[in-house]
């Protein structure tokens, strides 16, 4: 138990009412003082730039602005604030919620204790609303101090999604059950909001103002069962975006999206949030911003004969993609494209010579390598800080079953490089990739599946499952933080794979491949597909276009539009192809 004697005393005093239970009815509701807070959390990007929350989004109006006309004039309402860090780029908004009359809580952005790189959730592609890279308890607090407001109803500035009539509902909720604190789960990343009661906050600050002041402390105080709270959920429709996207104005894509695809009710007490997503024509725009990952095949060359790869049934010429041509399309991208790098492909990348100067081009951004480690670099200033994962392919857990599904492949340097990175991670937490471990379920690894996972889960403790949290901050990170079962892919080659379970959902949606992720071959083309082996289905060639000039071509923005429709075109493989949802 983490909590002090005196702050569980803070935090219980309220129970000693009406036999244990908080005095919470409609009678009682002017005597309950209600908060708004609007948050400004202050945190950096990683590998994108900010969105300007100073600049209009739509209609002339900032973010402060509309939210402030979707919650202002209910009698439910005590008053708004805005928690803001003390940096002169917030001097402009800061003025804007006094002509509103919101109050300014403006704290200290150099007290914020911040997360490690390994721990932040950008570092992983996995961002949400949640809190657990963005809540800071200890801005809470001096919110409620300032205020004295009972309850307190965060709602982040980024967080243009919010719905008025259902922030009141789950009040009631909150209520009427008493709960300490209350999420707004279900929802996509934009549109949640959070509850929290004044006696939590007293209490945690009393006993642990250290993990107030951290990054996510907050949310993952809450969310470990450590503490006599009670938590609640305000669930919704499970209206889900049809393709995964962060909708929070934490982007420059975000401030395009929002600016052009708001209806005449997003700035008011009427927006609907599922009407927006169904209605506005929001994912058009979204995926035609620029590719959200592109993913470069370094080599299509492979010294390996792995179990039912198609890799040596290609036709496609063997090549190496020219240093020259990579230096081209690498620099059109900059962090406000919000763009990620794949180097996977039908080759081994650490086969090409050029390598480590193509991750120095793309270190600024957020990098992925996928290998069976067939060549180890021996050069002692590999770039291995330019990336941020590396997952290994490896189908086993001993030399004996890799050599029979992964011939070609080396398991001794597999084992060096989980030696080597082990120590690196020791020595550089922040700056060496994370490492993962995956399987791919086929005929030949079905019967191993349990005892690799079993294996794996005992000596790995994934951040993600931890809510990217380790406290204290310096406790060291895993040296391999996850591992994975790989569903078999087809790559066009209908009922070629031989596992018993197939990963596709049953329910089609559109293929995140095709609308959000750019495929870069060898040669130099842009294929439709990171699954189309042969390169049969290309928009253009960076020698004769620049990527972003593709991207943006009639040709692939009526792709795109087909596939947002599920309209499959016949000359296509799109309408029978099972491999849609894997991950490449």
């Amino acid at each position: 138990m983490l909590l002090s004697p005196l702050a569980i005393t803070v935090m219980l005093s309220k129970y000693s009412q009406n036999g244990g239970g908080r005095v919470s009815s409609p009678g009682l509701e002017s005597a309950i003082s209600t908060g708004i807070v609007f948050y400004i959390d202050g945190l950096k990007n990683l590998y994108r730039r900010n969105a300007n929350l100073v600049t209009p989004v739509t209609d002339g109006l900032t973010a402060l602005q509309i939210l402030h006309n979707r919650f202002k004039g209910r009698g439910i309402i005590a008053g708004f604030a805005l928690a803001v860090p003390d940096n002169p780029e917030y001097a402009p908004i800061i003025e804007q919620a006094k002509s509103l009359g919101i109050k300014p809580v403006i704290f200290a952005a150099e007290k914020i204790v911040e997360k490690p790189i390994s721990l932040q959730q950008q570092r992983w592609g996995l961002e949400d609303d949640s809190g657990n890279d963005t809540l800071i308890g200890a801005v809470l607090a001096q919110t409620q101090e300032l205020t004295a407001w009972k309850t307190l109803v965060l709602i982040p500035l980024a967080n243009l999604l919010v719905e008025a009539a259902e922030v009141y509902a789950s009040l009631e909720l909150y209520r009427r059950e008493a709960f300490d604190t209350c999420f707004a789960d279900e929802r996509v990343s934009g549109a949640g909001w959070a509850i929290f009661s004044h006696e939590l906050l007293i209490g945690l600050m009393r006993s642990h103002e250290d993990l107030m002041w951290a990054r996510g402390g907050l949310a993952w105080a809450l969310k470990k069962p450590l503490y006599p709270f009670k938590l609640g959920a305000w669930h919704c429709p499970r209206v889900r975006p049809r393709i995964a996207a962060d909708l929070r104005l934490n982007s420059e894509r975000m401030q395009h999206v929002l600016s052009v695809a708001a209806d005449k009710d997003f700035a008011t007490s009427l927006f609907s949030y599922e009407k927006w997503l169904a209605d506005s024509g929001w994912e058009r725009h979204f995926c035609n911003y620029a590719p959200m990952i592109i993913k470069l095949e370094p080599t299509n060359e492979c010294h390996a004969s792995c179990f039912n790869c198609p890799h040596s049934n290609m036709q496609r010429e063997r090549k190496y993609l020219s240093l020259d041509l990579a230096k081209r399309f690498i620099s059109e991208f900059s962090a406000g494209d919000d763009v990620s790098w794949v180097f996977a492909g039908m080759g081994e990348p650490l086969l090409h010579p050029d390598l480590a100067a193509m991750l120095k081009m793309v270190a600024r951004f957020s990098v992925s390598l996928q290998t069976s480690l067939q060549l180890l670099p021996e050069d002692p200033d590999f770039p291995w800080f330019s990336l941020d994962h590396v997952r290994v392919s490896t189908d086993s857990l001993a030399k004996d079953d890799f050599d029979k599904v992964r011939p070609g492949c080396n398991w001794e340097n597999i084992e060096k490089f989980l030696a080597f990175a082990r120590e690196q991670k020791k020595a550089f937490p922040d700056k060496f990739p994370e490492i993962g471990i995956s399987m791919l379920r086929h005929l030949h690894t079905e019967a191993h599946q349990l005892q690799f996972l079993r294996y794996w889960k005992q000596v790995v403790k994934p951040v993600y499952r931890e809510n990217f949290f380790r406290w204290p901050f310096d406790l060291a990170p895993e040296p391999v933080q996850w591992y994975q079962i790989l569903g078999e892919a087809e790559y066009g080659r209908q009922d070629s794979r031989s596992s018993k379970v197939d990963f596709t959902p049953v329910k089609r949606r559109p293929c995140r491949h095709a609308l959000l992720s750019a495929t870069v071959l060898a040669n130099g083309d842009i294929t439709i597909c990171p699954y189309d082996f042969e390169g049969r289905h290309v928009f253009g060639n960076l020698e004769e276009q620049s990527l972003k000039q593709i991207w943006n071509s009639h040709a692939a923005e009526k792709f795109r539009f087909q596939h947002l429709e599920m309209m499959f075109s016949d000359d296509l493989p799109c309408g029978s192809c099972r491999d849609w949802y894997h991950p490449i």
